[in-house]
């Protein structure tokens, strides 16, 4: 049986991606945090335009995935 790799939420990468910096009691830059967290934000960003392509949201709204983005998630 062929197992797929499941993809990480944004929040799940973003956890990965702190523990590596941090195990042994290292501190994490900011300079590293906050590259990190733009990161995740745009994995957030892919995995929500993701959806919403893919997802029955699309029946009835005549906007792109990035458009809905855009009016539900940009402040």
């Amino acid at each position: 049986m062929m197992t797929m790799n499941k993809k990480k939420t944004a929040v799940e990468w973003l956890e990965i991606q702190f523990d590596k910096y941090t195990s042994g009691g290292v501190n994490v830059p900011n300079d590293k945090i906050f590259k990190l967290t733009e990161k995740a934000k745009a994995k957030e960003k892919e995995q929500i335009m993701d959806a919403f392509s893919d997802g029955e949201h699309q029946q009835g709204f005549e906007g792109e995935a990035e458009q809905y983005y855009n009016e539900n998630y940009e402040s």
